[in-house]
């Protein structure tokens, strides 16, 4: 029996994600996503607990809309794994001072994805 131990429920969502982290930016897709944090894979290496910031190209309808600008987050490298035979690294991300803004299009996002 597993038992979950995360404070926010995580949902599976791919996104397109872009994150700055010591100056350089790359881009990433998102594994899972919550009001707590985001699960993404790219083809870096970063060390745990790097601060970055995550900008999350949010999908309505299954369309990105590109005049609209990323929600952006900032956060910390809660964990990391290397990828193994050309698989991006996963990265934990956990957000921190997150404004009501920012909390408010989080949780309106996270409410139309189906579950």
């Amino acid at each position: 029996m597993v038992i979950e131990a995360r404070q926010n429920p995580r949902v599976e969502v791919r996104l397109s994600a872009e994150v700055e982290i010591g100056g350089k930016t790359f881009t990433a897709t998102t594994r899972n996503l919550s009001i707590g944090g985001v699960c993404v894979e790219a083809h870096v290496d970063v060390t745990d607990g790097a601060e970055l910031k995550v900008g999350l190209f949010l999908v309505f309808d299954d369309i990105e809309d590109a005049t609209r600008p990323p929600l952006e987050m900032r956060g910390r490298v809660a964990w990391s794994a290397p990828g193994e035979g050309g698989s991006p690294t996963t990265m934990g991300i956990r957000f921190d001072s997150v404004s009501a803004p920012q909390m408010a299009g989080l949780t309106k996002f996270l409410k139309l994805i189906p579950t």
